[in-house]
């Protein structure tokens, strides 16, 4: 009855009620914004680039629009990580509080009607996080979010709102793998249980309490990616269950669990996902009873507009849905920015450019990055790990090794000045540091499934040379091909996975499966992100305050006229050599490359 009490439209008796006045047809339209990551301008402030394909106030223009199309019948939802990702949420969350989060200005500017929660709402703690949800004119859900104390809701579990005479319900839910990623001080006291299981529990209740239409609102997306081309519609409409058709993603477990609840949970007309930032413009999935429920995700950033259309009759007393349908609208040069949400934000803008812009050291010679870093033992992925290295060591914990990845293909230090733009776009998540307690079994079979970013090299029918991304696995993910330190290993990538690795050693010793190491990694590496999950095996040690992000641009700043060359140590390789094999001629030689 708490909830009831909460939704000032939601039916909680009884009492039988009068059809409608008006009981003609009517399309519900549902628009969805999923993974803004504060980026409301066009704006890529970590290579300070305009970039005419994101941003919330161009897709603020697709939804006046789409209202206007279908005034008064319809509802904005966003499936969550709204408040981080980019150096506008870093500088509102850490560096000044105080004014109303840029993001609750903009959403409110829209109209929004709820929000379900991301996993990226929790980095920077409940108290960032009750504040804008404070600031916010809508709901923030999250079923699945329980008090650890006594299993009871957190938060808003679900919202019913009549639209245009149809009762909407949404329930919110998150992917739980935020126990996994987050620091514990910033989830102290909650608990996040299966979403498959409270959607089990909920989607009756919104029924029982006279929702025409069930809608789970889910920052959570499909557990596989289609072995076609993902940006082809018709990609997400093959069978999930042709194991040809869809490729494992690595997931965590109940990370994903879209899919599922669509096909496992009866009562659910739509599901609007999120998290795997994708442009799924509309999958179809049958339920128990052979029903249809749509599901659709507008990638991330504010690339898209979601918008889903629902076809409603008034039959046996009650609204039905006869029909469903959904599409993305793409954010592009041709969409232009919406003036009221631009004028509303732009002082939040400027303020976080004049941040990025502030010099803070100086380079000797450049820091390439992209797949020529990746693909040899690089100064830049040198530079992270030294950075790692010398914060453990700072406080109180020295390492014997440190693993880091290159996120972007944008990130990179130019030769000369450094700007905080510049050592943010080389580590742009916040992620927080850990050092882990492991053993050389651990340390084994994370190298070995590291590896699994690459494709068998088929040295018959090598890919071309002009096309670097070709030498990897299509949906691996850049984030989750580590490099290390202090470790002396190789890979064979004619081989196929699961033994790729040719040697181990550290001082010049073959490391043994019982051998103890100290080693740096961020938290989401350490919580077993990235299918990783041997590392849950070890014992964390220390746990930063800080994000890796910043002890970058300290470390920056403390060591001018950073030098590449000395930066650099050769200790691991890859066979074939893919530096030489695709940037030699290019690029020239590089110092861990084959001469």
């Amino acid at each position: 009855m708490a909830t009831c009490a909460f939704l000032s439209l939601t039916a909680c008796g009884d009492d039988p009620k009068p059809p409608p006045v008006d009981t003609s047809p009517r399309t519900v339209r549902l628009m969805q914004t999923s993974d803004l990551h504060t980026n409301i301008f066009s704006w890529d402030y970590f290579t300070g680039k305009e970039d005419a394909s994101r941003g919330l106030a161009k897709v603020a223009t697709l939804v006046r629009q789409a209202r206007a199309e279908n005034p008064n019948c319809n509802l904005l939802i966003d499936t969550g990580d709204a408040i981080q990702g980019t150096p506008l949420g870093t500088y509102y969350a850490l560096v000044d509080n105080t004014p109303k989060h840029p993001m609750a200005v903009a959403m409110n500017e829209l109209n929004y009607d709820v929000m379900a929660l991301g996993n990226h709402e929790f980095n920077y703690g409940l108290n960032v996080l009750n504040k804008f949800k404070g600031e916010v004119n809508f709901p923030i859900l999250g079923a699945n979010v329980r008090k650890s104390a006594d299993g009871s809701e957190a938060f808003t579990p679900y919202l019913i709102k009549d639209v245009c005479g149809v009762k909407v319900g949404i329930l919110g839910l998150v992917t739980p793998g935020v126990t996994i990623w987050e620091r514990p001080e910033n989830i102290p006291g909650l608990r996040f249980d299966d979403p498959l299981e409270t959607a089990r529990a909920y989607v009756p209740k919104l029924r029982e309490a006279g929702a025409d239409v069930v809608v789970v609102a889910i920052h959570s997306g499909p557990d596989k990616q289609p072995t076609g081309k993902a940006s082809d519609p018709a990609s997400w409409l093959t069978d999930y269950s042709d194991a040809t058709k869809w490729a494992d993603r690595g997931n965590v477990p109940g990370e994903n669990e879209a899919v599922q609840i669509a096909q496992q949970i009866d009562g659910i007309d739509v599901l609007l996902t999120g998290h795997t930032h994708q442009p799924i413009p509309k999958m179809l999935l049958k339920n128990t009873q052979g029903q249809d429920v749509l599901l659709i995700q507008p990638n991330r950033w504010g690339s898209h507009l979601g918008q889903v259309d629902l076809s409603m009759v008034y039959k046996d007393g009650h609204w039905t849905v006869d029909g469903k349908d959904s599409r993305l609208l793409a954010v592009d040069a041709n969409v232009a920015e919406d003036a009221q949400v631009a004028q509303l934000t732009r002082g939040a803008h400027d303020t976080t450019l004049a941040y990025v812009s502030t010099r803070i050291g100086s380079t000797r010679a450049a820091f390439p990055g992209g797949f020529a870093a990746r693909y040899v033992d690089s100064a830049l992925a040198d530079l992270i790990n030294s950075v790692q290295e010398q914060a453990a060591e700072d406080n109180g914990h020295p390492v014997e090794l440190s693993l880091a990845a290159l996120f972007t293909d944008d990130g990179r230090l130019p030769a000369g000045d450094i700007t905080l733009r510049d050592a943010y776009s080389i580590y742009i998540y916040d992620n927080t540091l850990y050092v882990m307690e492991i053993n050389g079994s651990i340390l084994r079979r994370a190298l070995e499934l590291n590896a699994q970013y690459f494709a068998q090299w088929n040295t018959s029918a090598p890919p071309a040379s002009s096309n670097p991304a070709s030498a990897k696995v299509p949906n691996a993910q850049d984030y989750n091909w580590d490099l290390y330190s202090k470790i002396d290993y190789g890979y064979d990538l004619t081989r196929p996975a699961g033994s790729r690795l040719t040697h181990l050693k550290f001082n010049g010793q073959d490391v043994t499966d019982g051998q103890v190491f100290h080693i740096a990694i961020n938290n989401y590496r350490g919580g077993g992100g990235g299918g990783f999950s041997m590392f849950k095996e070890g014992k964390l040690l220390w746990s930063s305050a800080d994000g890796v992000r910043d002890y970058i641009a300290r470390y920056i700043q403390g060591h001018p006229n950073l030098d590449p060359e000395a930066v650099n140590t050769c200790n691991f390789s890859l066979t074939p050599d893919l530096y030489s094999y695709f940037f030699k001629a290019s690029q020239g030689p590089v110092k861990c490359s084959a001469p």
